[in-house]
């Protein structure tokens, strides 16, 4: 008896268990969100620059960079984005003024075949610059050195591009752009087909997650016969205490219709930041040498920065304040004078 009223016990349970359980609802799927989603934001560069050579009486307080960043997001899988962007002109009847015009416009549509791959179409960022920026956060300071040197000219420019990630251990970024940038219309039907490749080869092993290898590469044209090539190797780290980055690049270039020449360049770069971690103090340093004219002899050129920072970051801003100093060296044929300069700036993010 004492054996069959446990059965019984026991089987009333699961009874009474498997009722409860068929009149719990299934869960409901979350409702997708009422698109479109629109973010507005803003990122600005503001400085003041003391020239200690060369222009030895100027300085200045400026606004270096200016954009209103508009983000929006139609779909799951369809966003776009439009940025106009503050810039001074320094030429023609509206020399000296501030200007707005748009560097980022374009639409993306999201997981093309793989998560977090995209497409764009528009104005929107090459392979490059912005990737570069991601590492080195001092944009603030100045452009990153291809662009400096007008390699690269600027980090919008109008065509299609494809990003995807490949497992953790590689990200590759191409696209097909009318290589003038985005400040200036294209004049023939020429293009320019850019391409990264980045590896982390030691994904998810510690400290060594952040070593990363990196090639870039351009292949366009001014106009027929006259060729624009750039090609970058990079190696990276990135700690919470620690960033570096070690370039290379080399360049071919004809960028003058009225006595075209084949012009190689090459050049390299290295930067370091040294800080508590993302917020907080933090000292850089920063050295640029370029060759603009290999056929030419004692004619490179050296930058050096250094200086400190001070950063404030949150989930989605920050704020930084840079000092630096800043020198450029000219060898004797380039017949230019020396530059030094004391830079204060801010970047204000959100």
């Amino acid at each position: 008896m004492r054996i069959v009223l446990a059965l019984a016990l026991l089987l009333g349970a699961v009874a009474s268990s498997s009722a409860q359980s068929a009149q719990t609802p299934a869960p409901v799927p979350p409702a997708e969100p009422d698109y479109p989603i629109i973010r507005v934001g803003v990122l600005s560069y503001v400085q003041y620059d003391a020239e200690l050579k060369n222009r030895a009486a100027f300085s200045a307080f400026d606004l270096t960079r200016g954009y209103l960043n508009v983000n929006g997001q139609l779909s799951k899988n369809v966003r776009f984005r439009l940025t106009p962007d503050v810039k001074r002109i320094t030429d023609g009847s509206l020399s000296g003024s501030l200007v707005l015009r748009v560097k980022y416009a374009f639409v993306e549509l999201d997981n093309v075949k793989a998560a977090r791959s995209w497409v764009r179409f528009g104005a929107h960022r090459t392979p490059w610059l912005d990737f570069e920026e991601s590492i080195d956060r001092y944009r603030v300071q100045g452009m990153m050195f291809s662009e400096r040197e007008n390699l690269i000219p600027g980090s919008s420019d109008f065509g299609v591009g494809y990003f995807t990630p490949l497992g953790k251990y590689v990200d590759i970024q191409t696209g097909v752009y009318n290589g003038e940038g985005y400040t200036q219309t294209d004049t023939n039907k020429y293009k320019s087909a850019q391409g990264r490749l980045t590896l982390r080869p030691l994904a998810g092993r510690g400290a060594a997650n952040g070593f990363r290898l990196s090639g870039f590469y351009n292949a366009g044209w001014y106009a027929a016969n006259r060729p624009r090539r750039l090609g970058i190797v990079m190696g990276s780290f990135e700690h919470t205490n620690l960033v570096a980055t070690l370039q290379y690049l080399k360049a071919t270039e004809n960028p003058s219709a009225a006595a075209p020449r084949d012009i190689n360049r090459n050049g390299s770069s290295g930067f370091i930041e040294i800080r508590q971690g993302i917020n907080g103090w933090a000292a850089i340093a920063r050295v640029d040498h370029l060759d603009p004219d290999q056929a030419l002899g004692n004619n490179s050129q050296r930058r050096v920065i250094a200086g400190a920072a001070y950063w404030f970051v949150w989930p989605r801003s920050r704020v930084g304040l840079v000092v630096t100093n800043e020198q450029v060296h000219y060898d004797a044929a380039a017949a230019r004078p020396q530059e030094n300069r004391l830079l204060v700036q801010t970047h204000v993010e959100f």
